[in-house]
């Protein structure tokens, strides 16, 4: 009886052990993983390589915020996918369960507020009048909470950005943006004690404060964004867009 039990004990620390290595596996480079998911399923035109990618964080037990996060940034991009694809119900069916999933946290920490501000940014385009308010309305409260608790977290900088860029000039948009962006691209980004920590948002901060200034056509401003982009993210596809449109005749 005794050596049964030990057997049983033994079984169930070499399964816990195997676990825990499948999980540290998956979350190593998870972002990188999430992103290579979103390409692979538009270049084969179906979201099955973000839904393995969630399934599998899915099945990690018990989760914690790192584990949850990661679910709701596979969400916020196949509900890019969808939207792109002209299925907007789903679009923000995927979004309300990322918003749902970051909501239910005990205990957010900067970058949960921030990911649940940019979901939150992303879902307006769905609502209207005074739903559409309030949401915008919780995009800035917990994308400020995120940055009260981490005033260097530049992601929580790009999505104030991103929120005041969209938002039509009549509802009081667009007065904010360039100081937020310019402030986002002066964060260097922190190096990373693992790599399941996310590290989006300085690229897209450049590419919006250039679009910002193209806007503007401040094309002096836009050039200089952009030889700084450039320097940061010399093989950045999103950046390299603007070389043509800018180049100096």
């Amino acid at each position: 009886m005794l050596s049964s039990l030990q057997g049983n004990v033994e079984i169930c620390k070499q399964k816990e052990a195997q676990d825990v290595h499948a999980a540290t596996n998956l979350l190593d480079s998870i972002q990188h993983k999430v992103e290579n998911a979103m390409y692979a399923s538009f270049s084969e035109n179906n979201t099955e390589p973000l839904k393995e990618i969630f399934n599998q964080l899915n099945s990690i037990e018990p989760k914690n915020n790192i584990v949850t996060y990661w679910m709701a940034y596979t969400n916020y991009y196949e509900a890019i996918f969808l939207l792109k694809t002209k299925d907007k119900s789903a679009s923000e069916a995927k979004l309300n369960e990322g918003i749902n999933l970051l909501q239910k946290q005990q205990k957010k920490n900067s970058e949960d507020y921030t990911l649940l501000a940019l979901l939150q940014s992303f879902s307006i385009q769905f609502k209207s009048g005074m739903a559409a308010g309030m949401m915008a309305s919780n995009v800035v409260d917990n994308a400020k909470k995120a940055i009260s608790l981490d005033s260097l977290n530049l992601r929580a900088w790009y999505v104030l950005a991103s929120n005041d860029f969209y938002t039509p000039k009549s509802f009081g948009g667009g007065k904010k943006a360039e100081g937020y962006l310019k402030k986002a691209v002066s964060i260097p980004e922190k190096p990373q004690k693992n790599s399941y920590l996310p590290t989006w948002g300085r690229e897209y901060a450049y590419d919006m404060l250039i679009r910002l200034y193209i806007k503007k056509n401040d094309l002096e401003k836009a050039r200089e964004t952009l030889k700084s982009a450039t320097e940061a993210f010399p093989d950045s596809y999103m950046i390299k867009q603007y070389e043509d449109k800018l180049k100096v005749n």
